[in-house]
Formats: C-alpha cells, sequence, structure tokens
C-alpha cells in the first residue's frame, strides 16, 4: 500500500470528521451519518479512492475500534452511580437484543434463504443487536430535555448500550465461530459464551488493578496514559488466547471499569485504597484517541459500500423492524421492572446502530475460514443504511416526536366537606 494514500487518507479523515462535528452543530445530523456520506462520495460516487487501498488497514483498525469502545464504555461506568439504573437498563438492553437476534436472524433467512442461513441471520441479528452510546447521546442533546430528565435518561441508556455491546461482541464471536466449525453443538457455543465473560472478569480485573498501581507510583511522569493502550493492548492479547475470540474486547471493557472504579474494588477486596489516577485526564485523553479511530473506520466503512438499490431498501426496511421491536421491548420490560413516563418515551424514539454494529461487520471478512460465509459483503452493505436510517430517525423524528408530549390527566379536585 502506498504511504502517501495512508497519509492523504488520514489527514483526510481527520479534516472530514471535524467537518462533520460543525455539520452536526448546524444540522442535527449526527456525525456517523456525515462521515459514511463522505465516504461514499469519495469511494462508490466519485472513485477518488478505492476499497483495496485501505485492505491493509482495516484489521487494525477493526482491533483498535473495538477495544477502544469497550474500554471508553468502561471508563464510563462509576458503579456507584449506575447502579440504581443497571437493573432497568440490563432487562431492556437483554430483551432489545434477544428479540431483534431471534426476530431479523429469521426474517433474513426467510427473505433471502439463498444469502443467509439461519446461523447468519442470527449472526447478522447480534451485529445490530444493540444501540450506539455516542449516537444516543448527540441525538438526546437535539430533544430539548429538562437537564433532570437527560441526566436520567442518559443513565438508563448508557448503561444499556454497555450492556447490549458486550452481548453483540460475544454473541457474534461466538456464531463466527459456530459457521468457522459447524460440528460444535448450540451446547458448547453456550458454555463458549460463560468462558469467555469470566475470563475477560478475570483478565481485566487483574491488569486493571495492577496498572492502577503502577499509575500511582508513576505519577506525574509523561506519557502515563498514552502507555496505558499498551497495558490495553496487553490485556486484549491475554483475553484472546485465554478465552478466544471476544474475550479480548470484553477485557477490556472490564480494564477501564476497575481503573474507575478501583476505590470500590480495594475497600471490597483488601487492595491498596491509597492509590491516584486523575480520571479526567484519562477519560478526555482516550476520548481524542478513540475520536480518530472512529473517524477512520466510519470512513472506511463508507469507501467499501457497494451500492444496491435492493441493500438500501432492505437495509431501510430492517431498520424499520428494529424500530418495531425496540417499541415491542420497552413495553416488555415494563412487566418486569418500573419505567417513568420520560424513559418509555425516550427509549422507544431512540434505538440507533452505530460503531458497534460497523465493527462486527467487517470481521466475516477478516476471520479465518471467510470463505464458508455466503457473501462477507452483504453485512456491510445491510448494515450501512441500517445505521445511516436509525440514526436519522433519532436525530429528526425523534425530537418532534418526543415534544408532543401527551397532555397530563386532569384529577378532579376534592369537593368541599359541607
Amino acid at each position: 500500500m502506498d504511504a502517501n494514500i495512508i497519509v492523504i487518507l488520514i489527514s483526510l479523515t481527520l479534516f472530514l470528521a471535524y467537518t462533520s462535528g460543525i455539520l452536526f452543530t448546524l444540522t442535527r445530523v449526527p456525525d456517523i451519518v456525515w462521515m459514511i456520506g463522505f465516504g461514499i462520495l469519495f469511494g462508490p460516487v466519485l472513485g477518488i479512492f478505492k476499497a483495496d487501498n485501505i485492505s491493509n488497514l482495516t484489521p487494525f483498525v477493526v482491533v483498535m475500534a473495538l477495544n477502544l469502545l469497550l474500554f471508553e464504555a468502561g471508563l464510563s461506568v462509576d458503579l456507584k452511580t449506575f447502579k440504581e439504573s443497571l437493573q432497568k437498563s440490563g432487562y431492556l438492553g437483554v430483551i432489545t437484543f434477544s428479540l431483534t437476534v431471534f426476530v431479523i436472524g429469521n426474517l433474513l433467512h426467510l427473505i433471502l434463504p439463498a444469502t443467509f442461513t439461519i446461523t447468519e441471520g442470527l449472526l447478522f441479528g447480534a451485529m445490530i443487536g444493540g444501540t450506539s452510546t455516542s449516537t444516543v447521546l448527540s441525538i438526546l442533546g437535539c430533544m430539548g430535555m429538562s437537564s433532570n430528565d437527560a441526566a436520567e435518561c442518559r443513565l438508563f441508556l448508557v448503561l444499556e448500550s454497555i450492556v447490549t455491546d458486550s452481548l453483540s461482541i460475544v454473541t457474534t464471536m461466538t456464531l463466527i465461530r459456530l459457521i468457522q466449525m459447524p460440528e460444535i453443538p448450540l451446547t458448547e457455543g453456550v458454555k463458549d459464551i460463560v468462558f469467555v465473560f469470566i475470563v475477560a472478569i478475570l483478565v481485566g480485573f487483574g491488569v486493571g488493578v495492577l496498572w492502577v498501581q503502577i499509575l500511582d507510583v508513576a505519577r506525574n511522569r509523561p506519557f502515563n496514559y498514552i502507555m496505558t493502550i499498551a497495558m490495553l493492548s496487553v490485556s486484549y492479547t491475554f483475553g484472546e488466547q485465554i478465552g478466544g475470540p471476544g474475550a479480548g474486547a470484553l477485557s477490556g471493557l472490564v480494564f477501564g471499569l476497575t481503573m474507575t472504579n478501583y476505590p470500590i474494588f480495594a475497600s471490597r477486596f483488601k487492595l491498596k485504597q491509597k492509590v491516584r489516577v486523575e480520571k479526567r485526564r484519562l477519560r478526555a485523553f482516550y476520548e481524542e484517541i478513540t475520536f480518530l479511530i472512529k473517524s477512520i473506520l466510519f470512513l472506511f466503512v463508507g469507501l467499501q459500500f457497494s451500492f444496491s438499490a435492493m441493500h438500501i431498501a432492505l437495509g431501510v426496511g430492517l431498520a424499520i423492524v428494529i424500530g418495531l421491536i425496540r417499541y415491542s421491548s420497552v413495553t416488555v420490560t415494563g412487566f418486569f421492572v418500573p419505567l417513568s413516563q420520560v424513559e418509555v418515551k425516550v427509549s422507544r424514539l431512540e434505538f440507533s446502530n452505530g460503531l458497534t454494529a460497523l465493527v462486527l461487520s467487517q470481521v466475516p471478512g477478516l476471520v479465518e475460514g471467510s470463505h464458508l460465509f455466503t457473501d462477507t459483503g452483504v453485512f456491510v452493505n445491510l448494515i450501512v443504511p441500517i445505521v445511516m436510517t436509525t440514526a436519522l430517525f433519532g436525530a429528526i423524528a425523534g425530537p418532534i416526536l418526543y415534544k408532543d408530549k401527551p397532555k397530563p390527566e386532569l384529577v378532579p379536585e376534592p369537593l368541599d366537606e359541607v
């Protein structure tokens, strides 16, 4: 690959990402839509860049995106604050994910049996079974919500996205393994999921505790936080080697969660408690790194997109189905845990897919045995219109529908006593 093309692509990505942020401020259309749109413009439309130009970079970008995505999610979880919302978010995340996998998987197998086996249909459902934290939060800012309502929904939706991200990654990796080795029974796949979670927790927690101790000893040294990326890579490598596909990325989630909530773990497990990690600086630094990797990935996805009227129409149709599933899953969740009126309304309107779905859509074409899939390119070609449709719905229709609040019920005044 020509080094000049790499330099041009990275420079162009940064410029377009900055421009997308400005366009979001002006139009309220999420930057993910602009970045993918720019990729489509410079790739399939104008033909300035070819998908082959970035094929060598794709595995690196995908692995980094998975790692940073979940590590940043872990850094955002304050267990003291999120404890009250965890149950509601967990129920909604699991119900939404399960319904999406089942309905979308069987629907694709029914509509396109030659392209999607039942396992590949379920795999597609797992890829799009979650919501995107960054996209949902950017859309929440467009709704004109009160500060109390915004804070309530932020906690609720952030935790839900973390739950579904974990489920999407582990389930996707397990189903890919089943496609690679069809002789493995389904019960073994379930055991693999449990094993992956256990390994990820142990590896992520162990590396997190060790690195917090090191940061405390080496405090005020330059480049401490850039070195955390190296430790994140160590966590990923150990997780993948011990637990298999999916464990590495999830260990990054636990790694970040351990660093942010170290005092809680220290008091429970009798570890050294007087340690100092600058959480704000750590989060700010990784937001910058994640911004770069996400922007590159969004542009790459746009460059790889293959125009097809059928794929676009089917993607939009699937996005509508996902919206109906979301509406139903919120209703079902209300039978198990109480949801406020604001949580019900906002969670029904915000079901945008994003970074996780786009990252996972790349995986079938990168793993060993990719020839065993019917068509690895169809995952990207269907997920791109789904992501853009759900993001546009949340950004444009969401604020309009949210402001159309139901009128409060009139409570009759008590009669005066005689």
